[in-house]
């Protein structure tokens, strides 16, 4: 009796251990299809998986430096000046290094000459013959005898005469300026007008009547579809009022077109004098966005050291003017360095004979300024005038026919 109730207690227990082990079959089971369900759900809903202690020890410090990296980047980028790329272009379509003499479009070429279209410059053949590419026009300025219509609008033209312009048209000469301009085009050449000059009154010293200002550079931009323009502002126009009315117009007419300006002064060997600076300053008061600043590095009369010659006193003069644009850049909350400095300054030089007042200008002190522009890679390097240099006038400093332009093409970087 004893052992049949053993047997079957031992029966007994052996199905419950098996139910035992099968129920807790199931609900290992039961657990791993509800983590799994509970996966898939968390992943729908869009909840976020949470790492490892050992994936967090190692990829979160990374991830942290170049996040910081990235931000320091983009702060960099918004705050620090820009440095032109070497054999880069501007938006202009000019390069931040170029070699781009001063041509005076409205001096007579004698009608023998084969740089002659009806005694305008003939570009086209410049151009051919020296492969340039870059060019400062110059100079429209308003009419020298009506410089304004009766409603106060500029009546400009090139050499100050209307007859040389749209409106003015004279059939004669003003066809071939249009001419000119336009076989530098279809070459690939690139030029910049320049508004101003030594002779006759600059646009804002005849009307500081903004709105009048803005319509005449309008205007011109349009009338020869410019992206850059030069300013040329001396002596005789550099009126401290009026161009702060001109760098008015100039800032409503930048952010229209987009245009590119460039600043050309006068200079001594000690660098800009109290009114340039004034000058450099009324137009960036006003916002306006300058590109370049052009030294005009001559005429420096008794500027000059007892053992320097010119081109010694015009490389004192661009270094000089170097420190004064760090200065009044850091006064505007912008630190150039050396580099960006140079980037924004260019040097022409006048070669040959300019009068007795001062010496001859020769090749071997445009070599020197050339050494220094190449050295610290100036924005541009030019001199006044390839009427001189490719002998359409006569000037007895320039011997051979641009003899000075192939000192100058040792600028190419």
């Amino acid at each position: 009796m004893d052992n049949k109730n053993t047997s079957k207690k031992s029966r007994n227990y052996s199905k419950s251990a098996k139910n035992k082990s099968n129920n807790q079959s199931n609900m290992e089971n039961t657990s791993k299809l509800n983590a799994k369900n509970a996966k898939a759900h968390k992943k729908r809903a869009g909840y976020h998986y949470v790492f490892s202690k050992e994936w967090k020890m190692m990829y979160i410090p990374i991830i942290s430096v170049l996040s910081f990296l990235f931000v320091l980047s983009v702060i960099l980028i918004c705050v620090m000046p820009y440095t032109p790329p070497d054999g880069g272009k501007s938006k202009s379509g000019w390069p931040y290094h170029v070699v781009a003499p001063f041509v005076d479009l409205s001096s007579w070429v004698p009608i023998g000459s084969q740089y002659s279209l009806n005694g305008v410059p003939n570009m086209g053949l410049v151009e051919e013959h020296t492969g340039i590419s870059y060019y400062n026009l110059g100079f429209i300025q308003p009419d020298m005898s009506t410089p304004l219509d009766s409603k106060g609008n500029i009546r400009w033209g090139w050499g100050g005469l209307y007859k040389l312009s749209e409106k003015g048209n004279d059939g004669y000469q003003y066809p071939k300026i249009k001419q000119t301009i336009t076989e530098l085009e279809k070459m690939g050449a690139k030029y910049t007008i320049s508004i101003g000059g030594q002779l006759g009154a600059a646009p804002w010293i005849v009307t500081t009547d903004v709105d009048k200002l803005t319509n005449f550079y309008l205007d011109v931009i349009n009338t020869y579809n410019l992206k850059r323009m030069d300013l040329d502002i001396e002596e005789s126009n550099q009126t401290h009022a009026n161009n702060i009315a001109n760098a008015k117009a100039i800032k409503k007419v930048q952010d229209q077109t987009g245009i590119e300006i460039v600043l050309t002064i006068p200079i001594m060997p000690n660098g800009w004098q109290e009114k340039q600076i004034n000058i450099i300053r009324a137009y960036l008061d006003q916002g306006v966005n300058i590109a370049l600043i052009n030294s005009m590095t001559m005429c420096y009369g008794t500027g000059v050291y007892a053992n320097e010659d010119y081109g010694d006193a015009s490389i004192r003069a661009i270094e000089n003017s170097i420190r004064q644009m760090k200065e009044i850049w850091a006064s505007y909350g912008t630190n150039l360095t050396d580099a960006q400095a140079y980037a924004k300054t260019g040097a022409t030089v006048d070669i040959g004979y300019e009068s007795d007042l001062y010496p001859i200008f020769t090749t071997e002190m445009t070599k020197k300024v050339v050494a220094h522009a190449k050295q610290h890679k100036y924005g541009m390097v030019s001199y006044w005038s390839i009427n001189r240099d490719a002998k359409m006038d006569s000037n007895k400093g320039v011997k051979n026919q641009y003899e000075f332009l192939k000192e100058l093409n040792g600028f190419y970087m």
